[in-house]
């Protein structure tokens, strides 16, 4: 059985409609694991908005140094891993003018799944919003990306999420998108989690 792919280019849903979620091409992560901004945002697809400091924190740098070890692994990771979660305000028309300036696409985070789909069809979400663009929805709506990506690939029957029991916020934004708990694990990373799945077989 061949390995489903996921859509190219940037995804969106129109269940969060000012939202899209943007591919990582492999130079760029390899510039933000360096923590070289400057050049990351040199070669950064045109699609994004300016590239902030959030991308090259310590814990940033490295996650995108696990997903690089991963794609040298086996490449046909690339493609399912994690992707910038960029937010475009809604213009208001009627004040708009010569004189005020559009409101500018944000880069607000980052998700993705941690890698592709095991035998049985499962792929993992994981994803984390910057600290300075929190409490304004954008988890919920990248979320909302997700899951209607994740329907939309043929091969692929379950989304799970891994949240650590006292992150209630993360928890609240998984179960709003109708994962559910179906038990839980202990990472070597994050120590015990519960483990949150939904059927997107289709």
């Amino acid at each position: 059985m061949s390995l489903p792919v996921p859509p190219g280019g940037p995804w969106k849903s129109a269940r969060a409609p000012r939202h899209s979620i943007h591919p990582i091409p492999l130079p760029l992560f390899e510039a933000l694991e360096a923590g070289d901004l400057e050049r990351a945002s040199s070669i950064a697809p045109s699609s994004l908005p300016a590239l902030t400091t959030f991308l090259v924190s310590e814990a940033n740098r490295g996650l995108w140094g696990r997903r690089l070890a991963l794609v040298a692994g086996d490449a046909e990771h690339l493609p399912w891993l994690s992707r910038l979660v960029v937010y475009e305000p809604e213009r208001d028309l009627e004040v708009e003018t010569s004189h005020i300036k559009r409101p500018e696409a944000v880069l607000v985070g980052r998700i993705g799944f941690h890698g592709k789909p095991n035998e049985h069809g499962m792929v993992e979400v994981g994803y984390e919003i910057d600290p300075q663009q929190r409490r304004s929805g954008h988890a919920k709506a990248a979320m909302r990306i997700m899951v209607d990506v994740a329907r939309l690939i043929p091969g692929v029957n379950v989304l799970r999420a891994s949240v650590v029991p006292e992150y209630w916020i993360s928890r609240r934004v998984v179960e709003s998108e109708g994962l559910r708990k179906v038990g839980t694990e202990v990472s070597s990373r994050h120590g015990l989690q519960d483990v949150f799945e939904i059927d997107v077989s289709n």
